[in-house]
């Protein structure tokens, strides 16, 4: 099974991506549209898919994320997409 990594946030996805070598795939979730945009042609990386969102409601399917970073471990939320093994780095 493919390992899925989550990125709240578009700074916090310029600074993650060296960290997330073992992913096969990389869902960078922001609730801007214009910051999204700028991400999409400054990070060329074939791993990344580009999420318009953010919580309080992730847009990501139960238990399918193996990291999420940029998040609070206690929330809802966050619970219900990481996979039984995930873990959770909150905001640096």
């Amino acid at each position: 099974m493919s390992r899925t990594a989550a990125v709240l946030g578009a700074a916090a996805a310029r600074t993650a991506l060296a960290e997330l070598d073992g992913f096969e795939e990389i869902v960078v979730l922001e609730p801007s549209v214009d910051a999204l945009e700028e991400l999409m042609h400054e990070l060329r990386d074939p791993r990344l898919d580009y999420v318009l969102g953010s919580l309080p409601v992730l847009p990501l399917p139960d238990a399918s994320v193996d990291l999420l970073l940029g998040a609070d471990p206690a929330d809802d939320e966050v619970r219900r997409v990481l996979r039984r093994d995930g873990a959770v780095r909150p905001p640096s």
